[in-house]
């Protein structure tokens, strides 16, 4: 992929129409920002997500933070990954099960597909699985997954869930940023 310029961004939930994001990726010292602002509707209830990812120059998720409210509740998730993905929370106790993991997966968002995509940087027709830390909304469980990724084309990967079986077409742009999760999210801006 390209060298990744600041870029905003603008997704909608085609599947369902239940949310919008607005997003920015951006260089930062220690290699590449996400961050975002999410907004969904969830039983019935508004949903706001902010989130922060920050990465190293080779796409590897090193901390995560997350701001929510749902209707009038607040909560929040911070996390950081060590070189090794070693995975712990925000008073430093180790996430055993995340050990190995070197990408987030917000279950909300199409950004953080941009995380393996880039980060693999698979020839065409090569496919490589694995595990990375999904985060559910709202309960902001953390839970290990294993996916796998398979680059179609020069800009279109096959993305499975390998624990549901699962799959998606992801087309994304020059610097690697999705353009389009099939059936579930469009970038519109």
């Amino acid at each position: 992929m390209s060298v990744l310029t600041p870029k905003a961004l603008c997704w909608r939930r085609v599947i369902d129409n239940n949310s919008l994001e607005y997003a920015v990726a951006q260089p930062s010292a220690p290699g590449i920002e996400l961050a975002g602002t999410i907004v969904a509707i969830d039983n019935q209830a508004p949903l706001e997500v902010r989130y922060r990812i920050e990465c190293d120059a080779g796409w590897r998720t090193r901390s995560v933070s997350i701001e929510q409210r749902l209707g009038l509740q607040q909560s929040s998730l911070s996390l950081a990954v060590d070189t090794g993905g070693a995975w712990s929370d925000q008073g430093g106790s180790l996430i055993d099960n995340l050990t190995g993991c070197f990408d987030v997966d917000l279950e909300l968002t199409p950004i953080t597909n941009s995380l393996p995509v880039n980060r693999l940087n698979l020839a065409v027709g090569q496919v490589e699985e694995i595990a990375v830390a999904w985060i559910r909304f709202p309960s902001l469980e953390i839970v290990r997954a294993r996916q796998s990724y398979e680059r179609l084309s020069e800009r279109t990967y096959r993305y499975r869930s390998l624990g549901s079986g699962f799959t998606a077409d992801i087309d994304v742009d020059e610097i690697g940023l999705t353009v389009r999760y099939e059936g579930i999210w469009e970038r519109v801006a």
